[in-house]
C-alpha cells in the first residue's frame, strides 16, 4: 500500500505555522485565553473498559514515579491547547517536565507554560486510529515538538510503536530483541506484558504498580514469617531432643 503520509503533510502544510506556539512573544498570547475559557469536557464514549483500564493503570504508575518531583505533571486525558481558534489535542496519557503541577488542571495551555508535552501515549482505537496518526501526529510532530510518541492498541496487545523526534521529523524507535522501546525521556523501556503497556527499568525489571508492590511486599513478609515458624519449630526439636537425650 502506497504511503502517501508525506502527500497528506504538504496539503497540511500552509495552514500551520512551523514554529512552536511556545516560541511565540508573550505581548502576541496576552490576551489568549485561560484554563477556564477552554477547559475540555470530553463526551466521547470509550472504545473499551480495557482502554480505560490501560490509560489509568498508566497513569497511576507514571504518577507514582514521579511524585517526588515538584516539577512534573503526568495527566491524562487533558486537553492541551496550542492555539485559541483550534480544537485541543487530548492524550490519553502525558508526562510533562519542568512545570510546576497543580491539582486543579482544567487544561493545558501551551502559550502559558511555554513547552509542550515530554511524552505522549495515544491508546489507538478503530474510532481513532486515523485521527491519532494523521492529525494527532502532525501536531505533537510540527507544532507541539513532543520529544517521543508513544502508540499502543489495547485491544491488539501486541501493536506497539514509538517515534522519536530527531531533526523537527519523527523516526520510529527500534525495538529491542525483547520488542521493547526505550525511551530516553523517562529513561525506562516501554513494553508489552500480559497484553499490557508497561514500564521495565533500564535492566529490564519491570516497574511494578503501587498495587503489585503491595502484594510483593505482603508475600515476602508472610515468606519472612512462614521461615520463621519454621527455625522456632526445628529449634524447638532440637531442644526436645536435647533433653531426651540427657543423662538421669
Amino acid at each position: 500500500m502506497t504511503d502517501n503520509r508525506s502527500e497528506r503533510r504538504e496539503d497540511l502544510t500552509p495552514e500551520w505555522s512551523p514554529q512552536p506556539v511556545y516560541g511565540l512573544p508573550d505581548g502576541v498570547t496576552a490576551d489568549w485565553p485561560t484554563e477556564d475559557d477552554l477547559g475540555v469536557e470530553d463526551d466521547q464514549p470509550v472504545e473499551s473498559t480495557r482502554h480505560r483500564h490501560q490509560a489509568d493503570w498508566l497513569y497511576r504508575l507514571l504518577e507514582r514515579r514521579y511524585a517526588h518531583r515538584a516539577d512534573v505533571l503526568v495527566a491524562a486525558d487533558l486537553g492541551v491547547f496550542f492555539r485559541p481558534e483550534e480544537p485541543p489535542v487530548v492524550p490519553d496519557v502525558m508526562v510533562v517536565f519542568g512545570v510546576e503541577p497543580r491539582l486543579d488542571w482544567a487544561a493545558y495551555l501551551v502559550w502559558k507554560e511555554k513547552k509542550g508535552p515530554n511524552v505522549v501515549v495515544d491508546l489507538l482505537s478503530t474510532s481513532s486510529a486515523d485521527k491519532d496518526r494523521e492529525r494527532n501526529y502532525q501536531i505533537y510532530e510540527q507544532r507541539l515538538w513532543v520529544p517521543e510518541l508513544i502508540w499502543f492498541d489495547p485491544l491488539k496487545r501486541g501493536d506497539l510503536r514509538g517515534f522519536r523526534l530527531s531533526g523537527g521529523r519523527y523516526e520510529e524507535i527500534v525495538p529491542n530483541r525483547q520488542g521493547r522501546l526505550w525511551s530516553e525521556e523517562l529513561g525506562l523501556y516501554w513494553g508489552v506484558h500480559d497484553g499490557w503497556l508497561r514500564l521495565y527499568a533500564p535492566e529490564e525489571t519491570l516497574v511494578l504498580t503501587g498495587d503489585e508492590l503491595v502484594i510483593q511486599e505482603r508475600a515476602a513478609r508472610e515468606a519472612a514469617e512462614a521461615e520463621l515458624a519454621r527455625l522456632r519449630e526445628e529449634l524447638a526439636r532440637v531442644k526436645a531432643g536435647e533433653s531426651g537425650n540427657s543423662p538421669v
